[in-house]
């Protein structure tokens, strides 16, 4: 058994439309060059379990079974698998999800300790992985809680509008609120502009006043260079493939400079 703990990472946002699935996809196929990663799909969306090629979960367990009160519980190792849409040679692992967490947080919203229910099942493999990559619901809630408490960094996934920079503010009151209830957050890695808009070789006004106001507002957190908008991002995310596996190095950047910072943060 190795004596490694591994680095938990949270990708979250309380806002839609952010990036922040595209976000957990890209640091946990690029965390898994430099260590053994498992990906947490903690939306009941599954967007990120189909990505990773698991489109039909209705015969299989998933993380909702893992959060479940008393006998009803799974253990996480029974529902672990490899991605089905590329052979990562066992670097990169998945936790799936559907539809079925939301009905699970149904079932503990009345327990004790409720907002750690995630923490506790990832416990018993935290010495397996190097990196565990959660993607969370995008709004407020029990689930949202959970990924942010599981964590020991948050990256906020954001994207060039006004209504992304209110995400990430309303995202950064969320920690703030937690650790007012003596509840141990994580580090607020940084926020990662996404969706960045450009008209040939000029930045929109939109987007570019989007990050000055991130800056202004962020109080210090670390802002990453933006993520240009392209169709090559949805093109890889459907292949579940990161933007460095296509290739795609100017828009990879960011999710590079990120990765360099939760490797500091080891």
């Amino acid at each position: 058994m190795s004596s490694r703990t591994a680095l938990v990472v949270t990708v979250a946002c309380l806002s839609g439309g952010s990036g922040k699935t595209t976000a957990a996809l890209n640091l946990a196929t690029m965390l898994a060059d430099h260590g053994k990663t498992l990906a947490i799909d903690f939306d009941p969306q599954g967007n990120l379990s189909q990505w990773m090629g698991w489109t039909d979960l209705s015969e299989s367990a998933t993380i909702a079974e893992t959060i479940l009160p008393g006998a009803d519980r799974v253990h996480i190792s029974e529902i672990i698998r490899l991605p089905l849409n590329e052979d990562r040679q066992e670097r990169l692992w998945l936790a799936p999800s559907d539809y079925s967490l939301s009905r699970a947080m149904d079932a503990i919203v009345m327990e004790p300790g409720r907002e750690l229910f995630l923490k506790r099942a990832l416990r018993p493999i935290l010495s397996d992985y190097d990196f565990l990559v959660i993607d969370s619901p995008p709004s407020k809630g029990l689930l949202t809680y959970n990924s942010i408490l599981s964590a020991d960094l948050l990256v906020v996934p954001t994207e060039c509008t006004q209504k992304g920079v209110m995400g990430a503010l309303s995202t950064l009151v969320l920690l703030k609120e937690l650790e007012e209830l003596d509840f141990h957050v994580p580090k607020f890695l940084g926020v990662l502009p996404t969706r960045e808009q450009w008209v040939g070789n000029n930045r929109t006004k939109m987007s570019r006043a989007a990050v000055e106001a991130l800056t202004d507002m962020m109080q210090g957190i670390p802002v990453f260079t933006p993520v240009r908008q392209s169709t090559v991002v949805q093109q890889t995310n459907s292949m579940g493939w990161s933007l460095a596996e296509s290739g795609e190095e100017l828009l990879a950047q960011p999710y590079r400079e990120v990765i360099e910072a939760v490797l500091r943060a080891r």
